[in-house]
């Protein structure tokens, strides 16, 4: 009898390396196939991973001013792991300036880690055990799923909203009764729900969450006893001032402080995802106590938490001129990417925060189908252009993709180009084209 050969790796290890990520994988191809309109005008564009492009020369030129990366013999040895005192102190000071306005934030309610997925993954491990539940709305930036999954074995599980119009004309709103009904449901099939994440501002849908609609969601979570962890990540990518975005921070009546814990990083609104600089804010001296234990494991390097404050401190050029100069930019590279999207034909709904054109080109799906959305997002792929189909964001509606619109101008230009060539060749007849919502 032939014993079968032991695997190598735990459970753990094999879903681990087993779970299919599709975003990451069509990612990994795009990047060994990198568009550049003349050393390889057949390669991808990427416009499914969120990046901005739209400030490279102004960050290139301030984080080489010699002050930022001024490299000295202290950076060689051992530091605090959980974030210096340098960069959580200019943090503190970044959050009281354009998070909370007339409140201070405390350096030591701070840890820092390589990245918020690090901080993801970490949170998962501290409040949750295998097989615990946390809840999240959907359609959601995808690799939520999987920051949870993979190492802590955290089970995310959806709260849908969808296309249709709400009583208050809203498309995919999150309604506080939707969100308690699906605790009292998953708690009655016997699962133990932590948490709830939120993403403020939203991805893919570029919204942020009013103070109002926050303060009753958590009012739900409380009740529950659950923690709720907000990552605003994008909280400075606001480039519509009619809609300002108001974070967790900013409220002064948090029905359970200790259980609300708010992320946020350099890689979108500093477009440093290189730099790997990620922060949980929370009040719990518990759960600050665990995050500063498992940081040991998650750190950013020493000199680029250096750089980091380097920047945050600098009030000249950060306040006034990048944020304000990236968030111009950016609505100047979305307008072009709406409306050339609506001339097209395609839906559009109205972002105001964040990288993304969230775009329904159902009218293009024959039938209107999961299936049909894939092809057609491997008609794009076979075209040089790689977007996020609804499906892989957990989206109930086939049809919607989501567009980067923060890639480099003259990319975007080509990469709308390539849409139109794709739609062209799908438009349906007059007659069988279904009413744009």
């Amino acid at each position: 009898m032939k014993v079968a050969p032991a695997s190598h790796l735990s459970r753990r290890g094999s879903h681990a390396a087993n779970y299919g990520d599709f975003i990451m994988t069509y990612f990994k191809e795009a990047l060994k196939n990198s568009y550049h309109p003349k050393l390889n005008p057949k390669g991808i564009i990427n416009m499914g991973t969120a990046i901005n492009r739209l400030m490279e020369t102004e960050l290139a030129a301030r984080i080489n001013h010699g002050d930022a990366l001024a490299y000295t013999p202290t950076h060689q040895h051992y530091y605090e792991l959980s974030g210096t005192v340098p960069l959580r102190q200019a943090l503190a000071g970044f959050f009281t300036r354009h998070f909370c306005p007339g409140r201070n934030v405390s350096p030591d309610n701070l840890v820092v880690m390589n990245g918020v997925g690090a901080c993801l993954d970490s949170l998962g491990h501290a409040i949750c055990d295998p097989g615990d539940v946390l809840l999240t709305p959907t359609p959601v930036y995808g690799r939520i799923f999987t920051d949870f999954c993979d190492r802590s074995l955290v089970c995310v599980e959806p709260i849908d909203t969808s296309q249709e119009t709400d009583v208050d004309g809203m498309t995919f709103a999150l309604r506080p009764e939707v969100v308690e009904e699906r605790i009292v449901q998953l708690t009655s099939e016997g699962k133990r729900v932590r948490g709830l994440v939120l993403l403020h501002p939203h991805n893919p849908l570029g919204t942020s969450y009013s103070p109002e609609l926050l303060r009753k969601i958590f009012a739900v979570c409380a009740r529950h006893q659950m923690h709720v962890i907000v990552d605003e990540i994008y909280a400075l990518s606001v480039f519509d001032s009619s809609a300002p975005h108001h974070s967790v921070l900013s409220l002064n009546d948090l029905p359970d402080p200790e259980r609300t814990h708010v992320l946020w990083g350099l890689t979108k609104d500093f477009a440093l995802a290189g730099f790997r600089v990620g922060v949980i804010h929370t009040q719990s001296k518990e759960l600050l106590q665990c995050l500063r234990a498992v940081s040991t494991y998650q750190c950013t390097p020493h000199l680029i938490q250096h750089a980091a404050a380097t920047l945050l401190n600098d009030i000249d050029w950060c306040d006034k001129f990048y944020l304000p100069t990236n968030q111009r930019r950016m609505q100047e590279a979305y307008t072009k990417a709406q409306k050339r999207l609506e001339g097209m034909g395609v839906h559009v709904r109205k972002s105001q925060a964040g990288f993304f054109v969230w775009a329904n080109l159902q009218p293009f799906l024959h039938p209107c189908t999961e299936e049909e959305e894939l092809k057609l997002f491997e008609e794009l792929f076979e075209s040089g252009l790689f977007l996020v189909p609804g499906s892989k964001l957990y989206c109930v509606n086939p049809g919607w993709f989501r567009f980067i619109f923060t890639i480099a101008p003259k990319d975007l230009v080509e990469a709308l180009n390539k849409v139109e060539l794709v739609l062209c060749r799908r438009r349906a007849p007059r007659k069988h084209r279904p009413v744009a919502l």
